[in-house]
């Protein structure tokens, strides 16, 4: 790794948006990956698929998002857990309703379905998560 891309590596892990960004990637890609290995290699439908593989995504991202992106202040370990769990379980219900709508309402792919309702959920994740939990 050249000398440039380490201070850009840096640059960029002292900006909160962008730790929030690179965490919710590496859950995103827990989430996807297992979501698709699911419903391709297990044979699991989309609407089943998707809650656990969002779980296990959840519990990555709580310890990610405590340990490098917020640092908790407005309350103690266990109100911050309680209010990320609650906010996170109305993310659930976006998503669910979200892949559920585009892919049965609309007839969008199932995997593209999936990429739109993540990504429309980190958006309501960001803002949460900076402004109630942590």
């Amino acid at each position: 790794m050249s000398r440039s891309s380490v201070v850009f590596v840096k640059e960029l892990s002292r900006s909160q948006v962008s730790r929030f960004v690179l965490v919710g990637g590496l859950s995103f890609l827990i989430e996807y990956v297992l979501f698709i290995i699911l419903v391709d290699v297990a044979g699991i439908k989309y609407t089943q698929a998707n809650l656990p593989a969002m779980t296990v995504a959840i519990i990555c991202n709580y310890f990610l998002t405590k340990w490098f992106v917020f640092q908790p202040k407005r309350h103690n370990g266990k109100i911050t857990f309680v209010l990320f769990t609650l906010f996170t379980l109305m993310g659930v219900v976006l998503n669910q309703f979200m892949l559920w709508f585009m892919v049965e309402q609309i007839a969008v792919d199932v995997k593209v379905s999936k990429v739109l309702a993540v990504s429309t959920v980190a958006i309501f994740n960001y803002f949460t998560k900076k402004h109630f939990v942590f």
